[in-house]
């Protein structure tokens, strides 16, 4: 890597008012001798010089346009934690001025300027990370040890149902989270929260056991009128939901691996429930449960079983270590902290791909579950 330690970083929508930035990423970066937060770009100077003031970022300048940031000598990371539909336009400054970029999940609001973004950053010899930051948790990696182990043969199948368990998939959506609600939004390709969800846990499941080769969904609108609120607060009720919030899919990984995946939104049937996994071996099977099927956000209670057919035994396989932080903040430190020492993290190759099953997915949807091969890019 070829930026000085530590690592000079500028961060695209950081705000005073909260959100996602300061409970995910500013944990690490700030606890972390591998980071320093030089710069902070928002719609205004007044806002940056807010976030700045408000999280004690005392290195930190305030800049009011990405081109500026990337221009300065100063930063050698741009993190971009803004909504979706503006990642193109702010991150391909970035690549040109040869700037390594980690941006939120999805990449793009669609297929094309993804794949365009990755190639660019190819010709430019930009490093990439993508925001599916489950793949470099501590859960993702107990499983990878047990699976690389043989304790249960081949694997044959993958059953995985699970709900989304936050208020956003369910009967109410957060007032900041309006264009969850909308089955088109501002020009994005499919259909946004569902694109969220299901891209981060697919992503989970594809890096364990191979990139889904087929896909057949079917979606469906659980909640047709929802209530926005704001807080605690109701703020308008009964309003109409275009956007799916139900997803089965099924296909195959790999190599020769069936797969279905449930995805329901709103919150589990009984709290710290969300979750039931089973990857099914010739030998022996594991069971992986806990709070949410959004890996990606972590949950206090995962828990990862292993059952030997031969002998009938289960055993409860203990988690690696994970990061001293908060729960939002550990998989994301973990991703920072890959990146620091060098070791892979998910790229925009990756963020490509899952747009493309995505595609797939949408479209076997709209021809009532017929099966789609898959054909990726990278």
């Amino acid at each position: 890597m070829s930026v000085q330690s530590p690592i000079r970083v500028g961060i695209i929508g950081l705000s005073a008012g909260g959100g996602w930035a300061p409970v995910s990423h500013l944990p690490y970066l700030q606890s972390s001798s591998d980071y320093t937060i030089t710069a902070v770009c928002n719609t205004s100077i007044e806002s940056g010089k807010k976030a700045i003031e408000k999280f004690q970022l005392k290195s930190a300048e305030a800049y009011d346009s990405v081109e500026s940031v990337c221009d300065s000598d100063n930063v050698d990371l741009i993190v971009c934690v803004v909504v979706v539909f503006a990642h193109y336009n702010l991150i391909k400054p970035a690549i040109e001025r040869g700037k390594d970029v980690y941006v939120e999940w999805p990449l793009c609001a669609t297929t094309e300027e993804s794949r365009e973004l990755a190639e660019l950053a190819q010709s430019k010899g930009v490093q990439t990370i993508i925001s599916l930051q489950s793949r470099a948790g501590h859960v993702h990696s107990t499983l990878q040890q047990v699976l690389a182990s043989g304790r249960i043969g081949r694997v044959l199948a993958s059953h995985i149902v699970g709900s989304g368990g936050s208020p956003e998939t369910g009967n109410k959506i957060d007032r900041k989270f309006l264009y969850f609600k909308d089955r088109e939004a501002k020009g994005a390709r499919g259909q946004v929260a569902l694109s969220i969800y299901v891209g981060q846990t697919m992503e989970f499941v594809a890096s364990l056991l191979g990139q889904p080769r087929t896909v057949s969904a079917q979606l469906q609108v659980t909640w047709p009128h929802v209530d926005i609120v704001d807080g605690d607060n109701v703020v308008e009720r009964n309003v109409e939901k275009t956007a799916d919030d139900y997803a089965s899919l099924h296909g195959m990984l790999g190599e020769d691996v069936n797969y279905s995946y449930i995805f329901r939104g709103g919150d589990a049937f009984e709290k710290g429930n969300g979750l039931v996994w089973d990857i099914i071996g010739d030998k022996g099977q594991i069971r992986i449960t806990g709070a949410t099927i959004m890996f990606n956000m972590g949950a206090d209670n995962y828990k990862i079983q292993v059952k030997d057919y031969e002998t009938g035994e289960i055993e409860t396989i203990p988690l690696h270590e994970k990061l001293p932080l908060p729960l939002m903040a550990q998989n994301v430190g973990m991703v920072y902290k890959k990146y620091a020492e060098g070791a892979q993290v998910p790229s925009f190759e990756d963020a490509v791909r899952r747009h493309e099953f995505l595609d797939a997915m949408f479209a076997s949807n709209k021809e009532n579950g017929s099966m789609r091969a898959l054909k990726y890019s990278f």
